[in-house]
């Protein structure tokens, strides 16, 4: 009955133009006999009309989906239903009947086979544009099953994947977060890649979606989202500064029980020093601050190396400010007082701040350069503090 229906319309709309623009009757006659007809017969008539031309039958495949919300927990078992849901979406999917993507995503909640699930969502990537709350949902989704992941729970990849890609389709800036999520995990090399290819496809602030990666996300995130922004060839140097600006802060601030997490921060941190120090980005100059601050404890507690000193003095250096000098100055006077009541000193480091000193030639230092000449200093940190006083500026 139902391919003699399908071949009697068919004939109908070549046959005359007039008959051929009534696709609205058309639309019509295929949800009425779907209404009418048994379970089996429902879903035959469904494939038919994927064979129709000519004729957008996204509503008739919504109506499929409705038929099979209003009866999931009585037929949510049954393999029919379970093919009716399946052909419904890879059709809406074909059409990109935009308004059946509300309903796809009540019917994806409905079902649990990945087999249903994944027509869904590949459907919603193609329907579910300019609808935030949609697109919400699906990273609410995919940012759940990467935590998931995390804990050691085993995702459902040919979902997790669809869900990715769907993402990637949609191409809405909100995802970012969570399919750089996706994208750093862990997770084996093909979903990495579908991705990295969503993340690719992104409309909006590339580098102002990695700000909010190191802003708001995990450790490792933050980390994560620093190598890509430096390692971005398209990338501006102050675009890089001012990435490395906002690593540096939010590494300032974080603190963790875990030691793992703690130690990618740090690693974090001290590249996005050693950018800042390159750029001269004195924008950033309260953050090296309170990086230096946090360094020297640290290193007088063992607990960071003597070259992660040394950086943060020449981050102070490179900075250009007032407030670098005046904290550079404070350290020197520091030694100074440590060396006269007969304290080792270590060279290299005294030679950095006498030099950075020189650089930033802020005439704060006066006192603490001229005081060297009367301590117990070998004659090379005399002569550097020399030439260090020679480049101040009055």
């Amino acid at each position: 009955m139902v391919r003699i229906l399908a071949a009697v319309l068919i004939l109908l709309v070549s046959g005359g133009s007039a008959l051929a623009q009534d696709t609205k009757a058309i639309i019509e006659t295929f949800q009425r006999n779907f209404v009418r007809s048994s379970l089996g017969t429902k879903l035959e008539l469904l494939r038919e009309a994927a064979g129709y031309e000519g004729v957008d039958m996204g509503p008739l495949y919504e109506t499929a989906v409705k038929f099979v919300l209003g009866n999931a927990s009585l037929l949510e078992s049954d393999l029919v239903m379970r093919d009716i849901a399946i052909v419904s979406a890879e059709m809406i999917r074909k059409y990109k009947y935009v308004p059946a993507a509300e309903s796809l995503w009540d019917l994806f909640q409905t079902f649990r086979e990945n087999s249903v699930r994944v027509p869904i969502l590949l459907a919603l990537g193609e329907t579910a544009q300019d609808n935030p709350r949609l697109i919400e949902r699906l990273n609410a989704y995919l940012g759940a099953q990467t935590t998931l992941f995390r804990s050691g729970s085993q995702p459902d990849y040919p979902t997790l994947e669809a869900c990715i890609e769907a993402l990637g389709r949609l191409g809405d800036g909100s995802s970012f977060p969570v399919l750089f999520s996706a994208f750093v995990a862990g997770y084996r090399v093909d979903v990495t890649q579908k991705a990295s290819a969503a993340l690719a496809g992104l409309k909006g602030d590339y580098h102002g979606y990695l700000v909010q990666v190191i802003e708001r996300n995990t450790a490792l995130e933050k980390r994560a989202a620093l190598d890509a922004g430096l390692s971005n060839p398209g990338f501006t140097g102050d675009q890089r500064a001012a990435l490395a600006e906002a690593a540096l802060s939010a590494g300032i601030g974080y603190s963790s029980g875990n030691a793992v997490e703690t130690e990618a921060v740090r690693e974090m941190r001290y590249k996005a020093v050693r950018e800042l120090t390159e750029r001269k980005w004195q924008r950033a100059s309260p953050a090296a601050i309170r990086h230096f601050y946090d360094v020297l404890s640290l290193f007088n507690r063992s607990q960071a190396t003597k070259g992660s000193l040394l950086e943060a003095v020449a981050c102070l250096g490179a900075m250009g400010t007032p407030e670098a000098a005046q904290t550079l100055s404070l350290y020197l006077q520091l030694i100074n007082t440590e060396t006269e009541q007969g304290k080792v000193f270590d060279e290299q480091t005294v030679m950095a701040v006498i030099r950075n000193l020189g650089i930033l030639g802020d005439k704060v230092a006066f006192d603490y350069l001229l005081y060297i000449g009367y301590l117990k200093y070998p004659d090379s940190i005399k002569k550097a503090a020399k030439d260090a006083l020679q480049n101040l500026k009055w």
